[in-house]
């Protein structure tokens, strides 16, 4: 029996993965915790096998906790992020399951410490949905769920960035950069270093500025970006 501890900061997180761990007969919960500073006393003192681990907490972040525990269990972290995958690996962590997490992509995670395989820094697109997106909003505990069908495109305003939808906003507390690594590359673009643009929502292109089919809105492009979008849009070009 694999004896299990949960420590997220976000209740909603920590019940997804309770349930997970209720479901497999070979795992135990022993434990769960929302301040990582109380979930290293319970790792220290009662030391599980294995422990979920997220990593954009308030008081100390995942990567911390783990170097703070020292190998004294297993870790799997569970987060939102993917820019924090390499780092989990060299600190040999089991495994790193990208937010919403798939049952089954779980099942493979547990599967790994008993097997005591672990996978290449990449494994976390592997748990990534294609056509659609959580992200995290300023209010704490809340995340949203993106169809990535419905994004006219995304701007970066200040510390977050916006999702255009049909004329509605969506903000989210997140780098353009994060989004654009997440964001599937054959339907969108980044075209200025504010907006990332929905090829398939892009009506016409003048004076540097795209039109959009469901928005009145016009997307600069930059002039840092334009060769690489006219290169692009050259391969759909009638002569």
């Amino acid at each position: 029996m694999i004896k299990c501890v949960i420590i997220d900061d976000e209740q909603p997180a920590i019940n997804v993965i309770k349930n997970y761990i209720n479901r497999l007969p070979n795992l135990t919960l022993i434990a769960t915790e929302t301040n990582p500073l109380a979930g290293i006393d319970i790792i220290q003192s009662q030391k599980p096998d294995l422990v979920f681990l997220d990593i954009q907490m308030d008081e100390m972040n995942g990567i911390e906790v783990m170097k703070t525990i020292n190998k004294i269990t297993k870790v799997i972290f569970c987060t939102a992020y993917s820019e924090f995958a390499v780092t989990s690996y060299e600190l040999d962590a089991v495994d790193y399951l990208m937010k919403p997490i798939d049952f089954n992509r779980f099942v493979k995670a547990v599967q790994r410490v008993t097997d005591g395989n672990t996978p290449a820094p990449s494994v976390f697109t592997e748990s990534f949905p294609n056509d659609y997106i959580f992200v995290k909003t300023g209010q704490r505990g809340k995340m949203l769920k993106i169809d990535l069908d419905d994004i006219d495109y995304v701007q970066a305003m200040n510390n977050y960035i916006a999702f255009n939808q049909g004329g509605r906003k969506t903000m989210a507390h997140i780098t353009m950069k994060e989004i654009e690594d997440r964001l599937p590359s054959g339907s969108f673009m980044r075209v200025h270093k504010s907006y990332i643009v929905a090829l398939k929502q892009i009506s016409g292109m003048e004076n540097n500025e795209l039109s959009l089919k469901k928005s009145n809105d016009r997307i600069p492009i930059g002039l840092n970006y334009r060769d690489i979008f006219l290169k692009r849009m050259e391969q759909k070009l009638m002569r």
